[in-house]
């Protein structure tokens, strides 16, 4: 499995340098109370329960248990139950190691996207957009300028419409967090989801490991730690890649490469299709090699 997660942190999202935060994240944040169109989940434009139950295991499998190699098989089973799901098959077709299967995805997405309902288009639209980036970077080909802008500002707008509408679907609530964080960083994110709890207490009370991967982003390696113990607590019984990369994370970002080295491995043993996992390693080894030069020198 390769997706265009490998370019983007910390799960989906470009790295953004330079950008101001705004003092109030408010205006960005999804007004729930009083819409009309208020509800808790959304129906993902008619697909069959079985395949949105499934579409569902797969976000958690990525988002909280960590293990990709799973979701990418709970993607595929929920398309066999409905493949005209086409929000579904656009996160399969980021997730593929497959560029023809990716091709051929992207096709049935482009022919049938008109189809889709006005909030699916709301999560669709910056879905196709990541899979012009992907076949760019595959193919060579260029790009706008301002493409990963306008894609940020697109994804950062249209998440807060569909959340206003369906503010159950906590993964794209995550989702909505992760590009605030790519456009404004670990500050903004976390004002965000704090505004967001004024709000409503149950909006945050599934926030994945980010919590503790902003904290540590910031420096608080012990508050860091401690929303990671409690983020592993919810998960349940289990040896979960999630609990080791979020270790390796924090380590890493302390400077202990040893430590991180030793907990990136063990998130890799247990699903070697983590893709973060994957690129953290990539940068804890080049850590750990600038180490030794150092040593040596």
């Amino acid at each position: 499995m390769q997706c265009f997660w490998n370019a983007l942190t910390p799960t989906i999202l470009f790295c953004m340098l330079g950008l101001t935060f705004p003092l109030s994240m408010a205006a960005d944040l999804p007004q729930t109370k009083g819409s009309d169109s208020y509800n808790d989940n959304y129906n993902y434009s008619g697909a069959r329960p079985r395949a949105v139950e499934l579409y569902r295991q797969g976000w958690a499998e990525i988002l909280e248990r960590g293990r990709w190699g799973e979701a990418e098989r709970l993607y595929r089973e929920a398309l066999r139950e409905d493949s005209g799901f086409l929000i579904a098959k656009s996160v399969l077709a980021r997730m593929t190691a497959d560029p023809q299967e990716r091709n051929s995805l992207e096709a049935d997405i482009k022919r049938g996207k008109d189809q889709v309902d006005s909030s699916g288009r709301l999560i669709l639209d910056p879905y196709v957009m990541t899979l012009r980036l992907i076949s760019a970077r595959e193919t060579g080909a260029s790009l706008p300028a301002d493409f990963r802008s306008d894609l940020t500002d697109l994804a950062i707008s249209n998440y807060r419409s569909f959340l206003e509408r369906y503010p159950g679907e906590w993964a794209v609530r995550i989702e909505y967090i992760e590009w605030i964080h790519a456009k404004h960083g670990p500050s903004a994110a976390l004002q965000a989801i704090s505004e967001m709890q004024s709000q409503d207490p149950s909006f945050t009370s599934r926030l994945s490991y980010f919590p503790a991967y902003f904290h540590a982003e910031l420096g608080d390696y012990e508050r860091a730690t401690t929303e990671a113990r409690e983020f592993v607590s919810k998960l349940g019984p289990g040896d979960w890649p999630q609990r080791h990369y979020i270790e390796a994370f924090i380590a890493y970002e302390q400077g202990d490469y040893p430590r991180a080295a030793k907990a990136i491995a063990e998130t890799l043993n247990l699903d070697s299709q983590h893709i973060i996992a994957q690129r953290l390693n990539a940068k804890i080894s080049d850590a750990l090699s600038r180490d030794g030069d150092a040593e040596t020198q």
